[in-house]
């Protein structure tokens, strides 16, 4: 065959092929879509209104602890402690933290904690000797005594980088936190869960921090594919007397290869540990530990995995995990968003599911038929009644669960259909996740941290089948650093970011930056709507009912009196005349001028300018009103505002005019004339003063003098 036909051949088969591929999917499997980059629109974080970055941070400095207590952001970072004004993240206080080792940089404050007392726990790495001490929210400096860690007790981490939950501190001050096991020598099963007890003297210092319980895995699991390696993600969660934990590690259970599975734990909040059996087992063991697989995949025949979990948003209102997964180097980079309803996960745990057992070394993990114990664990069952033999068959066989917690729709009701994730980006690595729930008609709004040091702002579509990225917001230009984590503020509408180089204010919207119509419209964005010639921040809509008529007013805070007149000098350049009107009315009440004039009888109507403001329900009309003109009349002025209602108010107001010629004004004239005299007089002591001065220092000027002795 000639090679032009073999050519042409080829591109025949390659586009049936394409055109063929829809036929891979059944009739009703939605084809999975993937946003591509670049986005429809980006910012710059210093040109957002009400944004701020931290000033006085330096790069490198790992600024991945932020914590708000009493209205102030407090930020950990390298060898450093910081308090910052939550409006504009102004400095209020910095202090060196660099441990207790001698000549010790490597002290990185991972745990910033409020106390019962008001005080605040800071806990560092101190050079792989963790530490916490405690010091006084209004002076950083006032420090209480330190208190050492044990290593082996994974309460805080003891490197710059080990990932760890936050801190749960239940009101009877029992601490839970899940941290990277770490296998050390002579304690291969380190926990990775702990509960641990903090100790108040009768002052509500600090005296001690100790573990009570921990987890405990059995040793065919940590050397099966080598230690597990669990990466715990986001904070704990409490939910209906359970414990919650989010993390990925090596799954135990994949004998093949090795592979990386993300994981939901449950421990029950008042698991007592067991009896001490023998050296295997303790009653330092929790015993109610279970976990499961977390999957977020594509609901497609063949469906993708993203197996890693980043981070996770916990709702505490819609009882809701929202859960961040990103692909690793050298994989191509690509990311999901799913959520998980935590009502489902508990019911996985507390089903007649099936454990998942390896009843021997190198068999495949299968079902457990017959649950070895009758209560499961996640029942939280009395513990301490356990027998040696039971207690054996619950770290070995009732540990991990046989099904999964899979990725659904988590506005459906319970038990729905696994779904597709909310959103899937090829190229990008997700890192960190909040999320603003219930921004308009029940929207949840999620903000992304991405590794290349951006964050995303997306929501779900009207369908709420997946996610629209609106905006992508660049923390510093041409800078590519991680977002290492966010912490979500209400009060101050923002989400604090931290990386390695800085701390950042993200305002959740920044509508007013919309000028025209057009621009407001196509930012797409759910704060964001058009009233009245202005983009408005429109989160509350339903709260500012229309006032009934006859309860509609307009409050004058401020106008010209109609009891004053108000002069206008036509010799005197340097004296105009401006007068101001400041009016309120309801939000939906239209506040407006009659005919958009200020009129003056038998003066020409004065020009004016106007500027409005919006605060919860209430409009603001401010007035700048010219009254110079050249004009030799006195005039009668007269505004009315009104309201849609037809309320109105009219302000009053009489300018009169001073034509007098200054020049004329004999008694000016001789003021001025002593002045200048007085001015010259000054003049003259002063130059003479100059002048003694150098001479006295041998110098010809007076600013040098300061060099001699």
């Amino acid at each position: 065959m000639p090679t032009s036909l073999v050519h042409h051949a080829s591109w025949l088969v390659l586009g049936i092929l394409v055109v063929s591929l829809p036929a891979c999917h059944s009739q009703n499997e939605r084809i999975v879509r993937r946003l591509t980059l670049p986005y429809a629109r980006s910012s710059y974080l210093c040109d957002i209104s009400c944004s701020a970055t931290a000033e006085g941070l330096t790069e490198g400095n790992y600024y991945r602890t932020l914590t708000l207590i009493d209205g102030r952001l407090f930020v950990g970072g390298k060898a450093q402690l910081f308090s910052f004004d939550t409006t504009n993240l102004n400095t209020i206080e910095s202090v060196p933290v660099e441990g207790s080792c001698v000549d010790c940089e490597d002290n990185y404050i991972r745990v910033i904690q409020e106390l019962p007392n008001g005080n605040l726990l800071e806990c560092g790495t101190n050079n792989a000797n963790p530490y916490c001490q405690q010091r006084s929210t209004q002076n950083l400096s006032s420090i209480g005594p330190m208190t050492s860690i044990d290593r082996a007790a994974s309460i805080v981490p003891f490197i710059w980088n080990q990932n760890s939950t936050g801190w749960l501190l239940t009101d009877d001050l029992k601490i839970l936190v899940g941290a990277e096991l770490q296998l050390i020598a002579a304690a291969p099963g380190r926990p990775a869960i702990s509960k641990s007890v903090l100790r108040l003297d009768s002052s509500q210092n600090l005296m001690s921090i100790s573990v009570a319980l921990s987890t405990k895995d059995e040793l065919t699991v940590l050397y099966a594919n080598g230690p597990p390696n669990q990466q715990f993600v986001g904070d704990p969660i409490s939910y209906n007397g359970r414990i919650y934990f989010f993390f990925r590690e090596v799954a135990a259970e994949f004998v093949v290869d090795r592979a990386i599975y993300s994981r939901v734990a449950v421990i029950c909040e008042d698991d007592s540990g067991g009896k001490e059996f023998n050296e295997r087992y303790s009653n330092k063991d929790l015993v109610t530990f279970v976990k499961a697989r977390l999957e977020c995949s594509t609901g497609t025949s063949f469906p993708f995995h993203y197996n890693e979990i980043q981070d996770i948003y916990y709702s505490n209102d819609s009882k809701v995990v929202f859960a961040v997964f990103a692909t690793q180097p050298p994989e191509v980079a690509s990311s999901a968003v799913c959520a998980y309803r935590l009502d489902e996960i508990e019911a996985l745990f507390l089903s007649t599911s099936k454990f998942r057992a390896q009843f021997s070394d190198g068999e495949l993990w299968r079902e457990v038929d017959t649950d070895p114990v009758t209560s499961r664990p996640a029942q939280c069952p009395d513990t301490t009644s356990y027998t040696d033999a039971q207690y054996s068959d619950i770290l070995g066989k009732m540990q991990l669960m046989f099904d999964t917690a899979a990725n659904k729709l988590h506005y459906e009701s319970l038990g729905g259909a696994r779904s597709n994730p909310l959103l899937m980006i090829d190229g990008e690595r997700f890192t960190q996740i909040v999320v603003d729930e219930n921004v308009t008609h029940n929207t949840d709004v999620m903000f992304i941290g991405t590794e290349k040091g951006t964050v995303l702002k997306a929501y779900l579509k009207d369908d709420r089948s997946e996610a629209k990225v609106v905006e992508e917001i660049i923390l510093k230009p041409h800078r590519l650093t991680p977002v290492l984590t966010m912490l979500k503020s209400f009060a101050e509408q923002s989400v604090f970011v931290g990386t390695d180089e800085g701390v950042y204010k993200v305002p959740f919207q920044h509508c007013r930056d919309y000028a025209s119509l057009q621009s407001c419209v196509d930012a797409q964005d759910p704060y964001c709507s058009w009233e009245n010639g202005t983009c408005l921040y429109s989160r509350f809509p339903d709260i500012c009912p229309p006032t009934p008529c006859n309860e509609s007013r307009i409050i004058i805070h401020n106008c010209p009196s109609s009891q004053v007149s108000y002069i206008r000098h036509l010799h005197f350049s340097n004296h105009p005349l401006h007068l101001y009107v400041t009016a309120e009315a309801a939000r939906k009440d239209n506040l407006s001028i009659v005919d958009n004039e200020i009129t003056c009888h038998p003066c020409a109507s004065l020009p004016y300018t106007e500027s409005r403001s919006v605060s919860t329900c209430r409009e603001f009309l401010a007035l700048h009103i010219n009254g110079s003109s050249t004009e030799r009349e006195n005039c009668s002025c007269s505004l009315v505002l009104e309201i849609e209602c037809g309320a109105t108010k009219t302000i009053n107001f009489n300018i009169t005019v001073d034509d007098s010629d200054p020049v004329l004004d004999t008694e000016c004239l001789e003021d001025v004339a002593d002045f200048d005299c007085e001015i010259s007089r000054y003049k003259f002591q002063f130059d003479k003063w100059i002048c003694n001065q150098a001479k006295s220092c041998g110098l010809e000027e007076l600013h040098s003098c300061k060099k001699c002795p």
